[in-house]
């Protein structure tokens, strides 16, 4: 509507402009005709000679403003004094003026020019028109540009519903499908197009199929834990039982089922000891403690604690270090775990006598806690497995050991929260050999591999493959 408005003030103006012009020309033209003397007969009949046009009216008049010709007939001011304030000033200035104005709601334009004889002012002609016109054209557009804009509105109104409409279906129709989504069934929504909403619909999918699969782990961790819980309890039950139902048992006897079902009970702490681990874990995410650490110090005490369970197996144990001290940023707790967890392992699925390495190197940009065995080694379908939770490569023998399927898992968080992995390699009968690689920020140069210092923690022997 502004600009419409703004529009038609120009083009009015426009049309005013060139009308003007018209105007000023005719009188310009009536002024150039050669008049001798202002004998009325001769003024009349010189411009019957230039016929006037109906909206325009010619007055011509002497220096005195006396009016010696008009084109109207009727209201004639021929013979009168016409006092007009155009006509005075261009009488004394002997200066063309044009000009239009407004007159209860109708245009007029005038314009008004000396008559020069020998170099002096004798007369003055004034031409004015009407605007009626000009009026009319520029009513006759206002009344197209309303009928446009009402046509355009009408056109946007249903043009811009049917587009809501057809922009909305998509989001309606992926709204209804996940009101109605069962929810103990996730279920995928159609893509049907390439658009944003089939961008939004694909991402949608996506988290389905995150989410789906976080429902399977934790269904499966949920089986797993209640299956490993489940399982000394039984036992311990089943002793319990026997107990009950033995009168006078021999002391020996007793004492046995009392050693076995401690040993249940231990088992039974370590899975839920375990299982407080992992939960600890999934929220170190938020509370890591992350402090500047020497990892050459934290990686000897871990030998340390570690060192009975070797001697009890006359395992060789050995601590291989670089000469200068490793430090960087972590949270000790949880890389005290992930290493201990992953020695221990090592530790348990080697046989006597043989052999266990623990090596800290700086390689690049990273550091390298590399843990090496000569144990039973995994087979190679089973190393993507490994770090399952609850998952066991030989289920009869983690019995045996202690193992609780999650100590693996455990590390592997522990590393991704410092933004490293794990590398692992094995051999079957021959040793596994697992890298953890974390990322390291320091200038100082890494120490060449003839400087390493190699440690015996323990005193036992045996041979076996790193």
């Amino acid at each position: 509507m502004v600009i419409g408005t703004y529009m038609l003030g120009t083009l009015r103006t426009y049309l005013l402009d060139q009308k003007k012009l018209e105007v000023l020309t005719r009188a310009n033209v009536i002024a150039s005709v050669q008049i001798d003397g202002f004998d009325e007969q001769v003024i009349e009949k010189k411009m019957e000679t230039m016929p006037i046009e109906v909206g325009f009216r010619a007055m011509i008049l002497d220096s005195q403003s006396r009016v010696y010709y008009d084109s109207y007939s009727e209201g004639s001011y021929e013979g009168k004094l016409f006092i007009y304030s155009p006509v005075t000033e261009v009488l004394l200035s002997g200066k063309d003026s044009a000009g239009f104005y407004e007159e209860k709601g109708k245009w007029n334009i005038e314009a008004a020019v000396p008559i020069i004889r020998n170099a002096k002012t004798v007369g003055a002609v004034l031409v004015t028109a009407n605007g009626d016109s000009i009026d009319g054209i520029v009513e006759h557009i206002s009344q197209a540009i309303l009928i446009f804009g009402a046509v355009l509105v009408l056109f946007v109104i249903i043009f811009g519903t049917s587009m809501a409409s057809v922009l909305t279906m998509p989001v309606e129709k992926m709204t209804r499908f996940i009101k109605n989504m069962p929810k103990d069934k996730l279920q995928k929504c159609e893509v049907s197009s390439k658009d944003e909403i089939g961008e939004l619909v694909t991402a949608f999918n996506e988290l389905i199929d995150r989410v789906a699969e976080l429902e399977e782990k934790r269904r499966a961790f949920v089986s797993d834990a209640s299956h490993e819980l489940k399982t000394p309890l039984s036992i311990i039950k089943l002793l319990s039982d026997s107990l009950i139902q033995t009168e006078n048992p021999d002391p020996q006897f007793l004492r046995e089922f009392l050693t076995d079902m401690n040993e249940e009970v231990e088992r039974l702490t370590r899975i839920i000891q375990r299982l407080l681990d992992l939960t600890k874990m999934d929220q170190s995410h938020t509370n890591m403690n992350v402090e500047v650490v020497s990892v050459t110090a934290l990686a000897g005490e871990v030998c340390e604690k570690l060192k009975p369970l070797a001697e009890n197996k006359q395992i060789n144990f050995i601590y291989t270090r670089p000469d200068d001290d490793l430090m960087m940023p972590i949270d000790r707790d949880s890389m005290t775990e992930a290493i201990y967890n992953i020695a221990d392992n090592s530790i348990k699925y080697t046989e006597n006598g043989g052999t266990v390495k623990l090596e800290l190197l700086r390689d690049l940009g990273n550091i390298l806690i590399r843990i090496s065995d000569s144990g039973i080694g995994i087979p190679k379908e089973e190393i993507q497995k490994i770090f399952d939770r609850f998952y066991r490569v030989d289920k009869a023998r983690a019995r045996d050991t202690g193992g609780t399927g999650l100590g693996l898992s455990i590390a592997m968080d522990a590393v991704k929260l410092h933004g490293g992995y794990i590398e692992v390699s094995s051999e079957e009968e021959k040793g596994s050999t697992f890298t953890i690689v974390l990322p390291f920020e320091s200038g100082t140069p890494a120490a060449p591999e003839d400087a390493l210092i190699q440690e015996s923690v323990t005193d036992g022997g045996g041979d076996g493959h790193a």
